[in-house]
C-alpha cells in the first residue's frame, strides 16, 4: 500500500507544479529601447519564452513513428519517465532471498522467495494506476482542469497506462501461479485448492476483462468490430473489471471506488451538459421539456466523396474558439455520438449563435446522414459540449493557420476571429487550406467571400492618407488590412485537377515548387457557381495555386511565412487535416524554434503548434 500512495503523491506533487505554472505565469510587460529599435521584454517572461521554445525544438516532432504514430517526442519522453518510475518501484524495498521449508506431515519442502513481494507489488500498482488512466480518458477531465491541456491530448497515455497494467497484471498472474502451482508443495493439492477461492476466480475474470480491453481497442480489431461496437464495448467492459478487481481484493477497493467515481462524474456532467442545451420550451413559452435541435443540411458531392455542411442556430452559452461539440442525430441512433469542431464564430453581441459543421460522410454514421440527408430537409441533432480549451493567444503578434480538407473547419474560425478583434499584438494573419478539387471552396464560399472582402487591396494612387503606414508589403503583395499595420492573405493549393478548370497558363512558384496559374470555373451545381466565380477571380492577397497531383512542401509554406513575412514577435501555427499533416507541421515547426534566438530578444524563434486532434 505505501508504495501505491507514494506513486499519487508524486502524481499529485507534478499537478501542483502545473498549478503553480498557471498561476504565475509571467505576462509579457515589454518596453520600448532608449533608442527606440527593438522591444525588451521582462526576465522571468524570456526564461518562460525561452524554456517553451527549446521544448518545442527538441520534443515537438515526433518520435519512432512505426510504434508511436502521430505522437510527439515529449509523449513519448512523459511515457518513458513513467515506464522508468514503475520499474524502480516494482522492485526496491522487497527482499530477494530464498527460504526452504518442510512441509508438515510429508518429506516435501515449500521454496519461499522473493517472487510473492515482487508479484504483490507490481499487482498492487496495477490498482494504483487505474483511476489515472480512467482520469486520462474522460472528456471532463480532472486533469485538464488543473492542468489547461486539452481532455483528447491525454488519450496517447489513457492507451499506453492501459497497456502497462496489462503487463502488470499478466506479471502478477504468472508470479502466484509458479508460487502456487510449482514453489509449494504437495502438488497438485495446492494449486487446486488455490484456483478454487473466490479472490482467484474474481482475478481470473479481471483479467479476461482487461484482455478484452486490449484485443478489443487495437486498430485492425476496431476496423473489423467499427468505431461505435469499440466505443461502448470499452465502457462497460471497464466497468465490469473494476467490479471484478474489487471482488479480486478488497483490501485495495479504494483505487477501484476512485475509479469508479470518476467514470461517474464524467457521465454525470455529460448529461447536465445535454440539459443546458436542450432543455427549455419547446415552442415560446409552453411546453417545457427536452428538446432537439433542427438542422439544415446541404450536400456537396465530387470525385472524392461527400461534404454535408450542417446548419443551425440556438440559443445557449457560446463556445470559445477552436472548441467543438460532440453531436448525436436521434433519427439514425441515440446511442451514438461524433465529435466536430465549430465551423462559425461564437458571437460577440447577446444573439443566439450560429453552429456550421463541415463534415465529410464516410461509411459509418455520416454515411447514414448523408443518406439521409437527400431525404429531408431538416434533422434533428442534439449537442454534447462544448469540449476543448480556447487556442487563442492575445500575446501572438503572428498567426499561420494551415487545414487539410475538412480541417478548415478548425482553422477558419481562428483566422476569421483574429481578423475580427485583432490585439494589440497583431502583425501577419495568413489562412493555407490544402483542397483536392476546385470545388470544395464552395464548401465555405460564403465564408470566404467575407474574408476576401476584409482583404481587399487599396492602391496607393487612391489612399486618401499619404501615410507610409497604409500599405504593408505582404510577401509580394501590397495589402491594405483594417488596421494599417496588419498583413493578410488567404493561399490556397489545390492538389487534383478538375473538369470544369479552363486551360491556365502555368508558372512555376519558387519557395514552394508548385505551379500556379488563374483560371475560371463552374461549380457542379448551379446553386454554388456564381460564388465559385468569385471566389476564383484575381486577388492580390488570395491566391489558388493548382498542383499537378502533388501536395504542397508544408516546411516551404512555414518557412515562407516566417521567413518572408514576419519581422518580429511569436508566431503561433494552428492546424487541422490529414494525420500526414499534422507530422509535417510538427517538424517544420520545430525546426523554426530557436531557445537562444528567444533569449537574445528574438521572438522569431518563438513558434508555437496547435493541432487539432479531437480522436486523439
Amino acid at each position: 500500500m505505501l508504495y501505491t500512495f507514494i506513486i499519487w503523491a508524486v502524481i499529485g506533487g507534478i499537478l501542483l507544479l502545473f498549478i503553480l505554472a498557471r498561476l504565475f505565469r509571467p505576462n509579457r510587460n515589454t518596453t520600448q529601447s532608449p533608442n527606440g529599435g527593438s522591444i525588451k521584454q521582462g526576465f522571468f517572461y524570456r526564461i518562460w519564452r525561452t524554456i517553451s521554445s527549446g521544448k518545442r525544438r527538441y520534443l515537438l516532432s515526433e518520435s519512432l513513428p512505426r510504434v508511436f504514430p502521430n505522437t510527439t517526442r515529449l509523449q513519448v519522453l512523459i511515457l518513458a519517465c513513467l515506464c522508468v518510475y514503475l520499474t524502480i518501484f516494482s522492485f526496491v524495498g522487497i527482499r530477494y532471498r530464498t527460504w526452504i521449508t518442510p512441509v508438515k506431515g510429508t518429506n516435501k519442502f515449500n521454496t519461499r522467495t522473493g517472487l510473492g513481494g515482487f508479484s504483490d507489488r507490481i499487482g498492487a500498482l496495477a490498482y494504483a494506476l487505474t483511476p489515472l488512466t480512467i482520469a486520462l480518458s474522460t472528456r471532463d477531465s480532472i486533469l485538464s482542469l488543473l492542468t489547461g491541456v486539452p481532455y483528447q491530448h491525454f488519450n496517447f497515455l489513457h492507451r499506453w497506462t492501459g497497456r502497462i497494467i496489462l503487463v502488470q497484471s499478466f506479471v502478477h498472474t504468472i508470479g502466484w501461479t509458479i508460487i502456487e502451482g510449482k514453489l509449494y508443495q504437495p502438488q497438485p493439492k495446492v494449486y487446486n485448492n488455490f484456483i478454487k477461492q473466490p479472490y482467484m476466480i474474481w482475478g481470473i475474470v479481471a483479467q479476461g476483462f482487461i484482455a478484452f480491453l486490449w484485443v478489443f481497442s487495437t486498430s485492425r480489431v476496431i476496423r473489423w468490430t467499427g468505431y461505435e461496437f469499440f466505443r461502448k464495448s470499452h465502457f462497460v467492459v471497464a466497468g465490469l473489471y473494476l467490479g471484478a478487481c474489487w471482488g479480486h481484493w478488497n483490501k485495495l477497493a479504494c483505487w477501484m471506488i476512485a475509479s469508479l467515481g470518476l467514470l461517474g462524474v464524467d457521465l454525470g456532467l455529460r448529461i447536465v451538459r445535454v440539459c443546458l442545451i436542450h432543455l427549455g420550451y419547446k415552442s415560446g413559452n409552453k411546453g417545457l421539456g427536452f428538446r432537439a435541435i433542427q438542422s439544415r443540411i446541404e450536400t456537396f458531392k465530387d470525385p472524392s466523396g461527400t461534404i454535408l455542411r450542417m446548419e443551425f442556430t440556438h440559443n445557449h452559452e457560446p463556445w470559445k474558439v477552436g472548441q467543438h461539440y460532440y453531436l448525436t442525430f436521434p433519427s439514425l441512433s441515440i446511442w451514438q455520438s461524433h465529435p466536430f469542431t465549430v465551423a462559425s464564430t461564437p458571437p460577440t453581441r447577446t444573439v443566439s449563435p450560429k453552429h456550421t459543421y463541415i463534415i465529410r460522410a464516410r461509411n459509418g454514421e455520416t454515411g447514414k446522414l448523408a443518406a439521409l440527408a437527400e431525404a429531408t430537409a431538416e434533422i434533428p441533432v442534439i449537442l454534447v459540449g462544448p469540449y476543448g480549451g480556447s487556442v487563442v493567444d492575445n500575446e501572438v503578434s503572428n498567426i499561420l493557420a494551415i487545414a487539410g480538407g475538412t480541417g478548415i473547419s478548425f482553422t477558419l474560425p481562428i483566422f476569421a476571429a483574429a481578423l475580427a478583434n485583432p490585439s494589440s499584438y497583431t502583425e501577419n494573419l495568413e489562412l493555407v487550406w490544402i483542397v483536392r478539387h476546385v470545388e470544395n471552396l464552395t464548401w465555405i464560399a460564403p465564408e470566404l467571400l467575407a474574408l476576401r472582402a476584409q482583404l481587399e487591396p487599396r492602391s496607393p494612387a487612391v489612399s486618401d492618407t499619404n501615410s507610409d503606414d497604409e500599405i504593408k508589403e505582404c510577401g509580394n503583395v501590397a495589402v491594405r488590412s483594417m488596421q494599417s499595420n496588419k498583413c493578410l492573405r488567404i493561399r490556397i493549393f489545390v492538389t487534383r485537377s478538375s473538369q470544369t478548370t479552363a486551360p491556365k497558363t502555368i508558372t512555376q512558384e519558387k519557395d514552394l515548387e508548385t505551379s500556379s496559374a488563374s483560371s475560371s470555373a463552374s461549380a457542379s451545381t448551379p446553386t454554388h457557381s456564381h460564388d465559385l466565380r468569385e471566389l476564383l477571380k484575381p486577388h492580390p492577397s488570395f491566391s489558388i495555386t493548382y498542383l499537378d497531383s502533388k501536395h504542397p512542401s508544408i516546411p516551404a509554406v512555414v518557412d515562407a511565412f516566417i521567413g518572408g513575412t514576419v519581422s518580429s514577435g511569436r508566431t503561433q501555427v494552428v492546424a487541422s487535416g490529414p494525420t500526414e499533416l499534422g507530422t509535417d507541421i510538427r517538424a517544420a515547426v520545430a525546426a523554426r524554434n530557436s531557445a537562444g534566438g528567444v533569449w537574445s530578444g528574438d521572438e522569431k524563434g518563438d513558434v508555437d503548434c496547435v493541432w487539432d486532434d479531437r480522436m486523439g
